[in-house]
């Protein structure tokens, strides 16, 4: 086992390290997970997140790192150093791992982004304008529906996740269509 989520913030031990956007001062209570390096004591991370209630840890398809999503803000962290390695995406409100791939597909509440076991990443376009219902995955493609105010209705998309590519995004039909509007003066 290389991490383990815990209920709450230890109340014996040294400091949790905090990782959060404000800087180490900031102490509220986050998702709080230990970590257990390969040659050297175990240690706690506090993590604050984001904004959206999704909250998982997993290992990085790299083999080496964790993935942390607290509260749909999913960071990249090096338990051996005890560092943030990267920031994934914010609004995170689900996870696809692809295992035989060796990547992980984070799904926000109008995109999509992955990372790879080498660390390439993808990020598709603004695929939807409130949400995604209805996905399905089959292979390399996710298809489901995506939400347009235009239509007020559920359309169907599908994204390669190989790459990221979406072709038939309503997010940018909509906004194609779209046309400045000039005030007379």
């Amino acid at each position: 086992m290389r991490f383990e989520v815990l209920p709450g913030l230890p109340p014996y031990a040294p400091p949790a390290v905090s990782f959060t956007e404000n800087g180490p001062r900031e102490w509220r209570e986050g998702q709080v997970v230990r970590f257990y390096p390969s040659d050297s004591e175990p240690w706690v991370g506090n993590f604050l997140g984001g904004l959206t209630r999704f909250n998982s840890v997993l290992n990085h398809p790299n083999g080496s790192d964790v993935i942390v999503i607290a509260m749909g803000e999913a960071v990249i962290v090096d338990p051996e150093t005890r560092s943030l390695r990267d920031r994934i995406g914010s609004q995170i409100e689900e996870i696809f791992v692809l295992e035989e791939e060796k990547f992980v597909v984070f799904r926000s509440i109008v995109d999509f982004c992955a990372i790879a076991a080498d660390n390439t990443k993808w990020n598709s376009p603004r695929i939807s304008w409130d949400g995604f219902r209805n996905l399905t995955r089959c292979g390399l493609e996710l298809s489901g529906e995506a939400w347009t105010p235009i239509e007020d209705a559920w359309v169907p998309f599908k994204l390669d996740l190989s790459n990221g590519q979406c072709l038939d995004a309503i997010y940018q039909a909509d906004t194609s269509r779209a046309r400045e509007v000039v005030p007379k003066s």
